[in-house]
Formats: C-alpha cells, sequence, structure tokens
C-alpha cells in the first residue's frame, strides 16, 4: 500500500506539481482544502504531511503587526483559514513523529508552529538581500545555497553547494522549538531547518517540485520526495 500523504492548500488547482511528485515516487496524496475542511479533533490517517507554498501567513499567528512600507502593507494572500489547519495539522504531525516536508510557504508553517517568527518582506527588510523572488515577471529567481555539513538535506543529496529555485518575499527569522538552521543563501537567508529529535521532519524555502521538471536540478529534488515517500512508508 503506498503512503497516505496529506496535503494542505485553499485550492487544489494550486498543488498540482506537489500532488504530481508525491504520486511519481510512491505515494498516495490527501487533499485537506482549507476553505472546506475544519481541523479534527484528532489527526487524520496520514503516514506523512506535506507543507506546501502558498500566501503569506497572518503575521498576527507570530505576534506580530503588518508591515508597511509607504503606507502600504507588504503581506499578501493571507488565509485564516489556512493558516489555522496548517498550523494545527503541522504541531500534531510533530506530536505523533508523522514525517514532515515543508516546502516555502511550508518552512514557514512549521517554524510558527513551534514558536517562531518571519521576516514579512526580506527585499526591503534586510540590506544586500539576493533576488529570491522576481517580481517583473512569473519566472523563478535562482540563486545557490550552501548546506551544513552532516545535516540531513546534506546526507539524503550528497551536497554541499546547489542552485535552486526560489519564489518567495518572506522568510524564517526565529526558528521554532526543535528546529536547527541546515542551509543557506548568500545572503544569510535561511533556506533549510530540520528537526533533528524527529523521524523526518524537514523544511526548504525553495521549490523542489519545480525543480524537478529543470534537468540541471531534478536529482536535488528526487532525492528529497524519494526520502520524504520513503520515510513516511516506514
Amino acid at each position: 500500500m503506498p503512503p497516505i500523504i496529506g496535503v494542505t492548500c485553499k485550492n487544489r488547482t494550486k498543488v498540482i506539481d506537489y500532488t504530481r511528485a508525491i504520486e511519481q515516487y510512491g505515494g498516495e496524496p490527501r487533499l485537506f482544502v482549507s476553505l472546506r475542511d475544519s481541523m479534527p479533533d484528532d489527526l487524520p490517517e496520514i503516514d506523512g504531511l506535506l507543507l506546501p507554498g502558498g500566501g503569506d501567513v497572518d503575521p498576527c499567528r507570530y505576534n506580530e503587526l503588518r508591515y508597511h512600507v509607504k503606507g502600504i502593507s507588504k503581506i499578501k494572500g493571507v488565509s485564516k483559514s489556512r493558516d489555522a489547519l496548517e498550523i494545527q495539522l503541522c504541531q500534531k504531525a510533530l506530536e505523533a513523529n508523522i514525517p514532515i516536508f515543508g516546502i516555502c510557504r511550508g518552512i514557514q508553517i512549521m517554524c510558527i508552529a513551534t514558536g517562531g517568527s518571519l521576516y514579512q518582506d526580506i527585499h526591503t527588510q534586510l540590506k544586500n538581500c539576493l533576488l529570491h523572488k522576481d517580481e517583473e515577471n512569473t519566472n523563478d529567481a535562482q540563486h545557490y545555497i550552501k548546506i551544513q555539513p552532516d545535516s540531513l538535506l546534506n546526507q539524503l543529496t550528497g551536497e554541499s553547494i546547489t542552485e535552486v529555485y526560489s519564489s518567495h518575499h518572506q522568510s524564517v527569522k526565529v526558528i521554532g522549538e526543535e528546529f536547527v538552521v541546515t542551509a543557506q543563501s548568500e545572503d544569510g537567508i535561511i533556506e533549510a531547518i530540520e528537526a533533528p529529535s524527529k523521524r523526518f521532519v524537514i523544511g526548504v524555502q525553495y521549490h523542489p517540485e519545480r525543480m524537478l521538471k529543470a534537468p540541471e536540478l531534478r536529482e536535488h529534488a528526487q532525492k528529497l520526495f524519494e526520502a520524504f515517500i520513503k520515510a513516511a512508508s516506514q
């Protein structure tokens, strides 16, 4: 039987790349649509949890007011129902030691669910920031990350430096409890976190589900999805 992988979303059409990757590497996706599904009292019967990319998390979730530039809020695409569903699912999955894979927004949810916080807009709040999101077109930005030796990410991919696809204007500022930073970009942005005490809990700020379509980046992404599905199978 393939492992059941819970995938959260606001709109099922927005997670096609994620569900295809799960199916490609041996998992069976089960969607939790935030506008339809409420969080049950108990953790649903899933073998793994994938927290995908999407809109910004409401800053009230990490006890901050909305950040403004020249009177304009930098927060976009907030869904309070999705915030609530994902944070609760993440907390319950951590308690149950179920494998978790967070991507882009997903790494941010993992931190917020465990007491961390975010930079609300890295390109205006941080100096000398690399281009992590191309605002002029729909293409992903590309940049390199440095991976910590002996981290799970390093062990899975065999890489210490690699190029990634990136599309985000927020990032982790303070990591949550149990997590360690395992990759950063040249400008210091946190690109990966892990929970060493758990079986398989890893979050990345980049987009491996889209890297699967790029021949030069495919191997890195493939190893992540393979490892996640394998952990969920055990």
